[in-house]
């Protein structure tokens, strides 16, 4: 049913004007990568094109691409074959987001939300300053978020074969589909649907199997590159007892809180307790097997890992405002109820808007938590090491995939993030001077850079080993004319490593 009055219209038509002009601020900016996951997404969506296999290609040695499924940079890949302009590759993302979002006002009318209801929570969701973010970059969530959507839609429409395929094709996405699959598979055996749950899990398996079996196959040892890395960063599988404990009691505050840093980027403890008493009240009102079990599920594994978990509940948030949502729809103060859900998108909304400039500015619509690169300084790094160091040169760098993408040199990292250490138990020494030194001499690496990115626990740790090896000679500065004090380069000196 379409709004009544005009004045709804008129409202529903500026606050669509708005999100349109900040989502299309975001698109053109020309900045890719700057957040390390989508220039690896690229970097092996461009290897998949050339036609090399599903490679990490800008470490000294390639090695396979263990770490992140392969559906996204496949859809990359066709993209990067028609051209490699940051505009026409950031469309992917876009359209994904448009269909989630379209798919997410079927799902929330399907599960029994009103027109204005689905429109208000897809409206939210859409202005999201995370949103904007993952939909602007070469991220994978907005596919996931898609595919997700579309499963959980298709198991209520009762076609199990088509939920499965697009569950299987969500967890190609993200690793993160696997609560999708085993919350839908617990759902039909609760409803005693079990030729559904067969039919499900047989086209799951189906599309999911290929991939399992390719990643079997080709072992990767790399600690953050390869698939390794996960268990790593596992309370199941790493991690000391009292460390795990402190893992999950602080994933919990962050994840209670995480609605509210969605919309607004920025956490607070009183909104978190806030919002844990608004969904305990919620789903003691009201509950639905579909989707409560697999946002439980969701978040159960989020909370295992050893990383903020915020940005990672995105790609279902109309999901987690529809609990909130239809345990209040119906009650009688529908003035009150309508002025909560023009504060809640009007906060994002600010948000988004206050954004503009730094994104004008720094080419990157800045993520959750951070001001953005410069991505013209970045430009002058690019320039100088294309043009003034040897073909083989190789590059030390936070945001390696990056350097390789806009340079073609070989680019490394130098250490490995430890999940625990960054988030949970942060220490100068994370990030060791004699560890960089090591890394250095073993891969050869010719030029250090250092860049604000400003977004990574990890950044000042690595700023302040490189800049005790300067103290210590190993590394000598370039002289970068124009790029300031936080974009610098540095010249390896006191080694020889035949190669």
């Amino acid at each position: 049913m379409m709004p009544r009055t005009g004045w709804q219209r008129a409202a529903i038509a500026a606050v669509c004007a708005v999100i349109a002009g900040i989502y299309m601020v975001a698109w053109l900016a020309p900045a890719i990568g700057l957040f390390h996951d989508d220039a690896v997404y690229l970097e092996t969506a461009k290897s998949l094109s050339a036609g090399r296999g599903y490679l990490i290609e800008s470490l000294p040695a390639a090695i396979p691409q263990t770490k992140y499924p392969p559906l996204w940079p496949a859809v990359l890949a066709l993209f990067v074959l028609v051209s490699q302009n940051a505009l026409w590759l950031k469309l992917p993302a876009m359209l994904c987001t448009a269909g989630w979002l379209l798919l997410s006002y079927k799902l929330l009318r399907s599960m029994g939300s009103n027109h204005l209801g689905a429109l208000g929570l897809v409206l939210i969701a859409t202005a999201s300053p995370t949103s904007v973010f993952l939909a602007s970059h070469l991220m994978s969530e907005p596919l996931f978020a898609l595919l997700v959507t579309a499963s959980i839609l298709t198991l209520l429409d009762d076609r199990p074969l088509a939920a499965g395929a697009f569950a299987g094709l969500a967890t190609l996405t993200r690793g993160a589909g696997l609560p999708l699959l085993a919350a839908t598979f617990l759902i039909l055996v609760a409803q005693r649907r079990l030729r559904s749950a067969a039919l499900f899990t047989a086209a799951a398996t189906a599309v999911v199997a290929p991939w399992s079996g390719w990643a079997l196959a080709h072992p990767s040892n790399h600690p953050y590159y390869g698939s390794a890395s996960y268990t790593a960063t596992s309370i199941l599988t790493s991690l000391k007892p009292s460390e795990k404990l402190t893992v999950l009691a602080l994933n919990t505050l962050h994840l209670i809180s995480a609605p509210w840093t969605l919309l607004t980027g920025a956490g607070s403890l009183y909104a978190g307790i806030g919002t844990l008493a608004l969904y305990v009240w919620a789903l003691i009102r009201r509950r639905q097997l579909v989707p409560d079990l697999f946002i439980g599920l969701y978040c159960a594994m989020l909370l295992c890992w050893a990383g903020p978990p915020q940005r990672f509940l995105a790609p279902i948030l109309p999901l987690v405002l529809w609990i909130l949502w239809r345990a209040f729809q119906n009650i009688k103060h529908r003035e009150l109820l309508a002025a909560c859900v023009i504060v809640l998108l009007v906060i994002p909304l600010w948000v988004d808007l206050a954004r503009v400039p730094a994104t004008r500015r720094f080419g990157d619509f800045p993520s959750i938590s951070r001001e953005p690169n410069d991505w013209h300084r970045m430009q002058l790094l690019f320039d100088y090491i294309r043009s003034n160091t040897p073909a083989d040169a190789i590059i030390m760098a936070n945001l390696d995939p990056v350097f390789f993408l806009n340079t073609g040199r070989k680019a490394i990292r130098g250490f490995f993030p430890d999940g625990y250490k960054l988030y949970y138990a942060p220490s100068n020494s994370v990030i060791a001077p004699d560890q960089l030194a090591a890394e250095i001499i073993h891969n050869g690496v010719s030029y250090v850079a250092l860049t604000p990115d400003r977004d990574f626990a990890e950044a000042p740790a690595f700023h302040r080993a490189v800049e005790a090896l300067a103290r210590g000679g190993m590394l000598e500065p370039v002289n970068i004319p124009g790029a300031g004090p936080d974009y610098r380069l540095l010249r390896t000196v006191t080694f020889r490593v035949n190669r």
